[in-house]
């Protein structure tokens, strides 16, 4: 786990994205809300941080939002988080007092309701070195300069929305719908390469910051046959990973299927003679 962030203004990135998905981001968000009508908003929002956001996403876009939680949850693909400085007895520098959540990736956003940074991501697997440079990190990000930052993972189900208190699709129905009859007998048919670019939005002005996750999630197979070398890549980034690492995904115990099945793709005829 490494903190991997880019300049936006260094690297020409953009703080939002919005795209030909748009309509269909917000039928999903519809639907959450609808089912959680709390992932509207948790916590509180300053009016001020909800205008700045507006602006910021109307300059990008030219989409003109109204400033409030409901309308720039659904008018915009990211999800988003408020941090704020804290004021009074017991401050702990900027920490999550609003979030507009619908499509967490396996976490539950009321966890991380006034938490800090160090707190937020405490939980992570193999996160020495993120939380070695949170001081740094924060200050950086959340202060100082728009950032950006990918993280990926593996999931078997295709849902934007994998909130952790929801049944969803696991990992033993996907092993399940791999090696049913008719099926092709390949888990990687049924894993899905799941993707949130990160952006952050420093409002010194307001003692605040914003942090927007944007979630992607395309069938692994087609994002495998994009170009060469990608299973390659991805066999390598997995076998690196530690067991902790395997466990607080989930992962563990399709790990060995999982690796011998993009090993056959590196070298579709292993039994051939070189």
């Amino acid at each position: 786990m490494q903190p991997g962030l880019a300049h936006l203004a260094q690297g020409g990135h953009a703080l939002f994205v919005r795209d030909a998905l748009a309509a269909r981001y917000a039928e999903h968000k519809q639907q959450v809300l609808r089912e959680q009508p709390e992932r509207t908003g948790l916590g509180h929002a300053d009016p001020a941080v909800l205008k700045a956001v507006a602006e910021a996403y109307g300059r990008e876009t030219g989409q003109e939002l109204v400033p409030s939680a409901e309308a720039l949850t659904l008018g915009m693909q990211e999800d988003f988080v408020v941090l704020q400085d804290g004021t009074g007895a017991g401050a702990t520098g900027l920490c999550a007092r609003f979030l507009s959540v619908c499509f967490p990736s396996n976490w539950d956003p009321a966890d991380k309701l006034g938490r800090d940074f160090l707190a937020i991501h405490a939980p992570v697997a193999d996160n020495a070195r993120l939380l070695a440079g949170a001081s740094g990190i924060v200050d950086l990000a959340f202060r100082r300069a728009s950032m950006l930052r990918h993280v990926w993972l593996l999931s078997p189900d295709p849902a934007l929305a994998q909130h952790p208190h929801k049944r969803r699709l696991r990992w033993d129905d996907a092993v399940g719908a791999a090696d049913a009859p008719g099926a092709s007998g390949r888990l990687l048919d049924q894993v899905f390469f799941r993707v949130e670019r990160q952006t952050t939005l420093p409002l010194p002005d307001l003692t605040s910051a914003v942090f927007f996750i944007r979630v992607m999630v395309c069938p692994l197979t087609e994002v495998l046959a994009v170009q060469a070398g990608r299973a390659q890549a991805l066999h390598a980034a997995l076998a690196s990973m530690s067991d902790a690492v395997w466990v607080y995904r989930g992962m563990d115990r399709v790990r060995a299927r999982l690796l011998a099945e993009l090993a056959t793709v590196l070298d579709p005829n292993p039994g051939a003679a070189p």
